[in-house]
């Protein structure tokens, strides 16, 4: 079938109409888009930051919609549900990480940018396995950053097996990092969140956390061998060994996002009189996805969003671009 969509079409360029042929096969579900984010993913894949987009590219990482058409084997999900779909479109099924139920590590996945258009679009056709049916409390607009932004963090966070209550920190307060700071609170850690924007102090301290002024820690004592875990989604320079030191000795340090430039390492931190560890996280596994879903849904974390619609969707990736928004854009398809 035709998918209308809107495609960027060369390196930076901006949102244009584009139609592509899709078809809807036995695993398959059609899904007609009622919400779709901006993040600053997308706008890496509209830069071409990380040199593997591929133009044409459909953007939007983060949807959510309603399912108009299953494929003749898809039993989970039917004509009405709402779904949400995240930045992994398919998985193999049959290699090593998959049978072990990492599909995000597969390596014949597709992912939106690369192998697979996006959620700017009226409708996407994804494999069903990969469209999770959303609990009914979830408000979409508000929701739809969970779909990537919402899995990449808790996974992360999941995979760093803290104890209970922790003491923990969160650089940078965008949309990955508020939902950080939500996950955290309602995990019963004490969490303290890094940033420079001062203007964020009460939004930081509503979401469940102390703010910290990031313009002023450089020389600062205060904060050594202070935190069990750092997450870091930190997209510009920063110097990661002032964080290091703010670890306790066997503290985890995550990164789950990071800067165009390469950033600097004193090695020397992580094992003088130390055990600290550094990792990264790549989004998550189907079955962090319908944890993650359920314990927001629990907990009622969504994401501060402002919402327009569909056609103002250039207006809305050059906000992103210039980093003039202090909550995520969420696209609205009235159609």
């Amino acid at each position: 079938m035709k998918i209308k969509a809107y495609a960027i079409k060369n390196k930076g360029g901006k949102a244009e109409a584009f139609i592509y042929e899709r078809k809807i096969g036995k695993n398959s579900v059609l899904v007609k888009v009622a919400h779709c984010s901006i993040a600053m993913g997308d706008i890496q894949i509209i830069n071409d930051d990380w040199g593997d987009t591929k133009f044409p590219s459909v953007p939007g990482h983060e949807i959510i919609g309603i399912v108009e058409q299953t494929g003749s084997s898809v039993k989970s999900l039917k004509n009405g549900d709402c779904v949400g779909i995240g930045y992994q479109q398919e998985a193999c099924f049959k290699c090593q990480a998959c049978r072990e139920g990492n599909e995000q590590f597969c390596p014949k996945q597709k992912v939106i940018g690369i192998d697979s258009y996006g959620g700017l679009a009226e409708h996407i056709v994804v494999d069903n396995r990969f469209a999770f049916k959303l609990p009914p409390n979830f408000d979409s607009a508000k929701s739809v950053p969970l779909l990537s932004s919402g899995l990449t963090v808790y996974s992360a966070i999941v995979g760093a097996k803290l104890s209970t209550k922790s003491r923990v920190a969160v650089l940078g307060v965008g949309g990955l990092g508020q939902l950080a700071i939500q996950f955290l609170h309602k995990m019963n850690h004490k969490v303290s969140a890094f940033s420079h924007s001062p203007e964020k102090k009460d939004m930081i301290n509503r979401l469940g956390a102390e703010y910290i002024d990031s313009n002023k820690i450089k020389g600062s004592t205060d904060f050594l061998r202070k935190f069990d875990f750092i997450l870091s989604t930190l997209n510009v320079d920063f110097d990661l060994n002032t964080y290091l030191k703010m670890l306790k000795p066997q503290g985890k340090f995550c990164l789950v996002a990071q800067p165009l430039n390469k950033l600097s390492i004193n090695a020397g931190l992580l094992y003088d009189y130390a055990q600290r560890t550094i990792y990264g996280n790549y989004t998550g596994s189907r079955r962090d996805m319908t944890a993650m879903l359920a314990f927001a849904a629990k907990h009622k974390i969504e994401s501060i969003v402002h919402v327009q619609p569909f056609s103002k969707m250039n207006e809305a990736i050059e906000l992103v671009k210039r980093g003039n928004v202090s909550m995520r854009i969420v696209l609205e398809n009235q159609k």
